[in-house]
């Protein structure tokens, strides 16, 4: 299982346990409707105790491999003539620094992030996901502990870098380019344009240089689902893409997300390197589900925390 995806396969298993918890609701339905029909046709037959709780069939969760996500053109921010190699010039104000520089500098430097060729990696990431809503809401609780399960504890693991070619602990590998957000196309430079930024800082701290960004909020449907700059900028859940690995029968028929403010932010030495690089996207959704017979909605919120601290 990918770690990267962690947070897209949970809110799968909630849909898929969702659906499971409405079956599991109708079937106690059917059960009480044979037994009051036993007792008109027999008279004399003694009523039969209906088990308080039927918990459902364990079955192991479908280890679900997200879809590839459609590609949306990439278009590079224009960088200011004023706007030199990240933090390579200590003498300029970086608090007169406006909106569209700072951009330029956060750009710039997540880019060649993604096409270093010798470094090493320190990543760590926590991802929260919480179901807030269910329609079978006595299944609620069980859900979000198999959630929490799947989620697992947080990652924290080293990454080498040789050639441009990333190898994880696991022994696995990939290009850098891949594995440095945004994620949702292995291909995509970091391309968020300043329409998509609400706010942007950059402060001194001791001879580095802090540069964040955050930005506008954004929602999305199950028709249109790519919210335009966090896919530009980090990443972004598409839940309807999960339908054709959902069990037979079962089918998402509409969800809807809303990212509130994601926040960017590198730190980059006298050098012009950049050390660290942290993603923050807090994230809710709802989804309407169906499976044969009936039909019902899950809500969830979460967020994910992923910082990179690189060597050179």
């Amino acid at each position: 299982m990918k770690k990267e995806v962690k947070a897209i396969i949970a809110v799968v298993l909630a849909v898929w346990i969702f659906l499971m918890g409405i079956e599991v609701g109708a079937m106690r339905e059917k059960k009480r409707a044979a037994a009051a029909s036993s007792n008109v046709t027999t008279t004399q037959a003694p009523q039969t105790t209906e088990p308080t709780t039927t918990q459902p069939v364990q079955q192991n969760p479908v280890q679900v491999q997200p879809s590839t996500q459609p590609s949306t053109p990439v278009v590079n921010p224009s960088t200011p003539d004023s706007a030199a190699t990240p933090g390579s010039d200590t003498s300029v104000d970086v608090s007169a620094l406006s909106k569209e520089q700072i951009l330029a500098k956060v750009s710039e430097g997540v880019n060649k992030i993604k096409s270093e060729q010798n470094m090493t990696a320190h990543k760590t990431e926590n991802v929260t996901v919480n179901l807030t809503a269910l329609s079978v809401e006595s299944l609620r609780s069980l859900v979000n502990n198999i959630i929490s399960g799947m989620v697992g504890e947080p990652v924290d693991e080293r990454i080498t870098v040789a050639g441009g070619i990333a190898t994880y602990p696991d022994g696995s590998t990939k290009p850098i380019k891949e594995a440095i957000p945004p994620s949702n196309d292995a291909t995509k430079d970091f391309a968020l344009t300043i329409d998509g930024v609400a706010n942007a800082t950059a402060t001194k701290q001791g001879e580095n240089t802090v540069y964040s960004v955050v930005l506008v909020a954004e929602t999305t449907t199950g028709t249109n689902p790519i919210p335009t700059h966090n896919s530009k900028a980090i990443g972004y859940l598409n839940i309807m893409s999960f339908n054709d690995d959902l069990p037979s029968g079962a089918q998402i028929v509409d969800a809807n997300m809303s990212y509130p403010g994601s926040t960017v932010e590198i730190t980059v030495n006298p050098a012009g390197q950049v050390i660290r690089f942290v993603n923050k996207m807090p994230m809710k959704g709802d989804g309407t589900a169906k499976i044969a017979f009936a039909e019902g909605k899950a809500e969830f919120e979460g967020e994910l925390n992923e910082v990179w601290e690189f060597t050179y």
